[in-house]
């Protein structure tokens, strides 16, 4: 991979609450409108904007769109950090300098690592945390790409050395992971269908069995639209894959100020795999505070009674390809102090190189040597 100190180097990192964006809108309500027939009325439903559920104006939102209403609370991703644009600084050059320096010698480390070895669970979440920490690292080594084609180029560029043998991040996520193609990302979806990829028989060990649907909530790709980074552990798996899903639904979708169900195109995608398009909204509700659940339960009841049994009771938000690296430091595992005396603190996260430390987060395991079931033959 090439060298990673060179291109933009320092990214800006801020915390979601302090993000800027299009505030959203709220309408008024004329209290004669219940008297206008139903076929004349506004679309717009009447919500109660005083019941606690809505946050300010200004409340941020991780996934924030045009005539979005921002919960008041949004779950874990409420203590998220986010990386949204990068530069080069004078003052950052030399500890992002050494602290790439010592990133290198645990990507190395890499190499000694035999995922053959691995129970299935410890394959899954190896794998989940190398493939975020590469992205990382590739966005840092390459710059940002300005397409979502540029960056299928970028996954399939770069890449590690873990066992002896070079995955890029296209081989992690779509053979080793053997994630399906995505259908929310229409362009990438068509050239992985006509270019598909293998890896030698030998390789093919390192795979998982089957796949997981739930890591597409795992898996972030550097996008505005992607999940957030957390990292993931052999033990609890499984059930940290849940909460990802359960995390992403409660902090991307929401409610607009005519009663629509606003659902990201990345989750519609993952729901009409397991649920019935009418019941979509229900799917959702599972996964939301029974307070969001009832507000929007009741904006799906007036739309229905106003539109005549109408089931356009819900509007997909396409993917955003923007470039933003996200973290959830909600489900920090580590002690206070990673490698080299490094404060794990939110305030440390919003004042540094946050990407460096992002990429350290992730393999802190390894800082503390590797298992000894996971090393290769030899090593």
């Amino acid at each position: 991979m090439a060298s990673p100190v060179s291109p933009h180097g320092h990214p800006s990192v801020s915390s979601f609450s302090s993000s800027s964006g299009s505030s959203s809108k709220k309408s008024s309500f004329d209290s004669s409108s219940s008297y206008i027939p139903s076929l004349m009325r506004s679309p717009s439903v009447e919500i109660n904007y005083s019941s606690g559920v809505f946050g300010m104006e200004k409340s941020f939102d991780p996934y924030r769109v045009p005539e979005k209403l921002s919960w008041a609370h949004i779950g874990n991703y409420s203590s998220a950090v986010e990386v949204s644009w990068m530069s080069v600084g004078k003052k950052q050059l030399e500890y992002a300098a050494e602290a790439l320096r010592r990133f290198r010698s645990l990507v190395e480390q890499l190499a000694k690592v035999n995922p053959a070895c691995m129970t299935c669970n410890e394959k899954v979440a190896f794998w989940i945390n190398v493939y975020n920490a590469l992205i990382m690292h590739a966005y840092l080594a390459y710059g940002v790409p300005r397409s979502d084609l540029k960056l299928l180029s970028l996954m399939q560029k770069a890449s590690y050395t873990v066992g002896g043998h070079s995955f890029s991040a296209a081989a992690i996520e779509y053979i080793i992971l053997k994630m399906q193609p995505p259908v929310h990302r229409p362009q990438v979806a068509l050239v992985l269908a006509l270019h598909k990829s293998k890896i030698p028989e030998e390789q093919s060990k390192y795979a998982v069995e089957s796949a997981e649907p739930l890591v597409a909530f795992a898996l972030s790709c550097g996008m505005y639209s992607s999940p957030a980074v957390r990292i993931f552990t052999a033990d609890n798996v499984r059930e940290e894959l849940k909460n990802s899903l359960k995390d992403y639904v409660q902090a991307s979708v929401g409610i607009n100020n005519k009663g629509k169900l606003l659902v990201p195109k990345m989750l519609h995608s993952f729901a009409k795999t397991i649920v019935e398009e009418a019941l979509l909204s229900e799917w959702i509700c599972q996964f939301l505070p029974s307070h969001q659940a009832a507000v929007i339960q009741d904006c799906i009841r007036q739309r229905r009674q106003r539109f005549l049994g109408s089931r356009n009771c819900y509007a997909i938000l396409p993917f955003d390809s923007r470039f933003r690296l996200a973290y959830d430091l909600c489900y920090e595992t580590h002690s206070d102090n990673l490698g080299g005396g490094i404060p794990a603190t939110r305030e440390w996260y919003s004042s540094n190189w946050g990407v460096i430390m992002v990429i350290w987060v992730v393999f802190w395991r390894l800082d503390d040597g590797i298992p000894a079931t996971w090393l290769a033959s030899g090593q």
